[in-house]
């Protein structure tokens, strides 16, 4: 069977453009529209799709062998997710954060994780992810029995199976599924979808995006691209629209000094309620200067793991509430400790709160979680 893509706009295509490395592409001279509206065939097969990849469809589907093994994998993983990290999360932000409804969150070396950001921010519209790794096209792995696809199918569902244990899709997965020599790759538009499918959305739309140069707005791309580096999905629940903006950029100093209009972009979301969990420590090493600054000057409040801001850091800026509890780095990170948070924890050890959840990297210690205020 031949692969089937879901809506006139999601091309399938192997020819890489002439991006920047790991960088959003720039708009093209004559901007394509920043808002189309989806017709309804494509909302009804994006609709289905994404039932389909969130191992919730119903009818025919149901029959075919390699959903129903699929759709076992994901609910298993889900459920297992659900009442280690998912609920216990959501519960614990409920009481701890009181975000106000709408606006935009911000979410750098986020990967597709899309689970815990709506945990933290679930009243948010619009959720703006940036990872390094490119969102890889959009289609249907269960129209086709080919070897491919079907290998494809099988990965994702032992990933969901990972994701249930841990609580995350591993990079080194995505990684491993976007392979230049893959013609078929699990990529974030495959991962992203099946996610606001089980959080209770309809997925009605996801397409490629770019960065207008002047404006800094995110503006569909047209129908020509044939790489996907990142997209914009458009999910509803009872009546409530919500967007997701998925950017590929790598935020070291080095890539954004590539093209300013990143820089800005990244700047402009920094203002923003920013989430970091496992950022690899990233932010406290001297080459992501850029994205550190812009989150410590402007962002009026931080949620984030041991791996984000250096302690230090953001208490100079913010007022700090600790919870959970932290000793050292994952030993993932020989170089990089966050010893001020350590410290910080060791100081003021009777005032941090409890959790009763897993979040990040797994330590000895158990997980440990700062809000950050703004003074």
């Amino acid at each position: 069977m031949s692969l089937k893509i879901v809506g006139s706009t999601l091309l399938w295509g192997w020819i890489a453009l002439s991006l920047p490395a790991h960088a959003i592409k720039l708009c093209p001279a004559k901007p394509t529209e920043n808002s189309v509206a989806p017709d309804a065939l494509t909302v009804r097969e994006t609709t289905r799709l994404g039932q389909l990849l969130g191992g919730t469809a119903l009818g025919d589907i149901q029959a075919d062998t390699a959903f129903k093994q699929y759709a076992a994998k994901v609910n298993t993983g889900w459920q297992t997710y659900s009442r280690r990290i998912g609920t216990p999360l959501t519960n614990w932000a409920a009481n701890e954060l009181h975000i106000k409804q709408g606006g935009t969150v911000f979410y750098p070396f986020a990967g597709p994780d899309l689970p815990s950001v709506m945990a933290m921010f679930p009243d948010a519209s619009r959720y703006v992810l940036i990872s390094i790794q490119p969102a890889s096209n959009y289609f249907d792995p269960f129209t086709s029995d080919s070897d491919e696809m079907a290998n494809l199918v099988k990965e994702f569902g032992n990933a969901w199976t990972k994701f249930g244990a841990l609580g995350y899709f591993r990079t080194h997965d995505l990684d491993k599924g976007i392979a230049a020599d893959r013609k078929v790759k699990l990529g974030p538009s495959l991962i992203l979808p099946a996610f606001a499918v089980r959080l209770g959305f309809d997925v009605r739309a996801i397409k490629p995006i770019c960065l207008g140069a002047g404006d800094l707005a995110v503006r569909y791309l047209g129908d020509t691209e044939q790489r996907w580096g990142s997209v914009r999905m458009e999910l509803q629940k009872a009546g409530r629209n919500v967007i997701v903006d998925y950017i590929q950029q790598d935020l070291s100093d080095e890539a954004l000094a590539k093209q300013p209009e990143t820089t800005a972009f990244i700047g402009s979301l920094a203002k923003s309620p920013t989430l970091l969990k496992a950022a690899s420590h990233l932010l406290q090493q001297r080459n992501f200067s850029i994205v550190r600054e812009a989150i410590l000057k402007h962002a009026p409040l931080v949620v984030q793991d041991e791996t984000g801001l250096e302690y230090n850091d953001l208490a100079a800026v913010f007022n700090v509430k600790l919870y959970g509890n932290y000793i050292s780095a994952h030993k993932l990170f020989k170089t990089i400790n966050n010893a001020s948070l350590a410290k910080a924890y060791s100081e003021r050890g009777n005032e941090a709160k409890p959790i009763d959840f897993k979040l990040g990297y797994e330590k000895t210690a158990g997980s440990a979680i700062q809000i950050a205020i703004r003074k």
